[in-house]
């Protein structure tokens, strides 16, 4: 393969990649184990409507088109959340 594919096949990946890093952000502390969880799901699902958007995101939740489009962003928004204990 020439060297200009190359950089531009690394780059693509790169720009792809770089939307959906690796960006922890701690959100909270509290007071039971499973209100990290709850407060987890609900940031999630707004974020995950949030980055579907526009007119998917205003579909009925049955419709095979968003069900798609959700469950691919809400992989990449997951990732970006996590709950840990603190000891």
């Amino acid at each position: 393969m020439s060297r200009r594919l190359v950089s531009t096949i690394v780059l693509g990946w790169a720009l792809l990649y770089s939307r959906h890093g690796d960006e922890w952000r701690r959100q909270g502390d509290y007071a039971r184990e499973g209100s990290c969880y709850e407060v987890l799901d609900s940031r999630v699902n707004d974020e995950t409507l949030a980055e579907v958007g526009g007119a998917l995101a205003a579909q009925s939740p049955d419709n095979p088109m968003r069900q798609e489009a959700y469950r691919r962003a809400e992989r990449h928004v997951r990732e970006r959340y996590r709950c840990q204990r603190l000891d």
